[in-house]
């Protein structure tokens, strides 16, 4: 990454250079050996305060918008941190010689990013975590090098028109859009706004002579009817560019069209039917970039669900299936249906975070009562409904069901409990603090 330390952009304090620099951080917490410290400041924190704690947890260096004494760290001295990284970024990205593939939609992004790192064979050149937005994008592009052929950037919009800068920053040759729906509604108003915002990452590859990858269901918006020539869009049973999922023996085996060679994959046990139609976007996108069907089996078979996101936690009285990082309608009745085939029997406990106005609109109670009518429930089963109450009258309930405000309110019940143990909702929630 020393390409991207331009003296264009700042200086090193003292002409001392670090070595081994891995990828960028601004979080001390989640910083890891390698990591160079981004001192970032904002309106909640000064960035600058937390050097020695970045140097303990192994960073080689920081970048810093003025020199901070005392600390045994190479500094990176700039004008702004926050500029810095988005010129830094440009920097890396004009001088990246491989492929850039941008992935966003409402659902399914990081998902979609982790099984592409995968099938890519790729390590680095890779957004971390969901660190997708406004910072998160500049930062993974920074690191990118051209020690791999590939770069996988995820992007996360909140308020219309957030999109257009990265865009402009990441230049993709493909772009992955996974799908529509109601998230973030407070600053994007509606689905086809979101639609709207969402194609600009998919014209800027057609732009760039690429093309865009997306399902079917997009087509029920305009404008992606119109781009539909220049993009690979999975159609359930297409020609040229299709899928189709059957189910065998508990494991869902897929067969894959791409430009007239049909090919058959086996999905790990763990995918959900929603994660296997990620798995398609990522499969045509790796045939794609050159990636031979069988590399693109033996890849995916390493797949494991990453933290949160329908991971499976034991304790030596429950067992949790903890999909508790995001939440909209289409993911829920996904993992809905996904914990019910991998638990149908014993004692089951649903935890439920309800869906707010702020996250899906004016839907919200509609929405909420989709979620209810699609819960699995069995004669023993028990429900916990987290939120502001809600109107059951619509949700077929033959039970009482318990609802609490908080999500410690629901500690001492789930402790109690002794079986199986869903846990589905918003990051807002935390609902992993009611795991013991």
């Amino acid at each position: 990454m020393d390409h991207i330390f331009d003296s264009s952009i700042g200086y090193w304090l003292d002409g001392k250079k670090p070595t081994g620099v891995l990828r960028l951080c601004s979080d001390t917490r989640s910083l890891c050996p390698g990591d160079c410290y981004v001192a970032l400041i904002t309106s909640a924190r000064d960035g600058h305060i937390f050097l020695k704690d970045a140097r303990d947890n192994g960073a080689p260096c920081a970048i810093v918008s003025r020199p901070v004494p005392g600390i045994d760290l190479p500094q990176f001295v700039c004008t702004d941190t926050n500029v810095a990284i988005v010129e830094m970024a440009k920097l890396a990205r004009s001088m990246f010689r491989g492929t850039t593939i941008a992935i966003t939609g409402s659902f399914g992004k990081t998902t979609t990013k982790d099984i592409l790192k995968l099938l890519l064979g790729i390590e680095r050149n890779v957004t971390f975590g969901n660190r997708n937005g406004q910072l998160g994008v500049p930062m993974t592009l920074a690191s990118i090098t051209n020690d791999e052929a590939f770069a996988v950037i995820e992007v996360g919009i909140d308020t219309i028109g957030a999109i257009d800068r990265l865009v402009k920053l990441i230049m993709p040759n493909i772009s992955i859009l996974t799908g529509i729906g109601k998230i973030h509604m407070l600053g994007l108003g509606s689905e086809s706004v979101i639609a709207h915002e969402k194609s600009k990452l998919l014209l800027e590859a057609i732009r760039n002579n690429g093309h865009g990858i997306f399902p079917e269901e997009c087509l029920k918006f305009d404008n992606y009817q119109k781009i539909q020539e220049y993009c690979r869009v999975a159609k359930e049973d297409g020609e040229d560019v299709g899928y189709h999922i059957d189910i065998e023996k508990d494991q869902y085996h897929v067969t894959v069209r791409f430009k007239g060679r049909v090919l058959r994959f086996i999905a790990p046990h763990l995918m959900s039917l929603g994660i296997v139609k990620d798995f398609v976007l990522a499969c045509i996108c790796a045939l794609e970039c050159g990636i031979g069907s069988a590399n693109i089996q033996s890849r995916i078979s390493l797949w494991q669900p990453s933290k949160w996101r329908g991971e499976i936690i034991k304790t030596s009285t429950k067992t949790y299936f903890a999909d508790c990082y995001n939440a909209n309608v289409v993911a829920f009745i996904d993992s809905l249906f996904q914990f019910d085939r991998l638990f149908p029997h014993g004692d089951r406990l649903f935890v439920i975070g309800a869906l707010r106005y702020d996250e899906v609109g004016s839907d919200v109670t509609e929405d909420n009562a989709r979620i209810f009518k699609n819960l699995p429930l069995r004669k023993n089963d028990r429900v916990i409904i987290i939120g502001e109450a809600m109107d059951f009258s619509t949700a077929n309930m033959d039970r009482q069901w318990n609802t609490f405000s908080l999500t410690l309110e629901a500690r001492e019940e789930v402790a109690n409990f002794h079986g199986v143990v869903y846990l589905k909702g918003h990051r807002h929630y935390r609902l992993e603090n009611l795991m013991c």
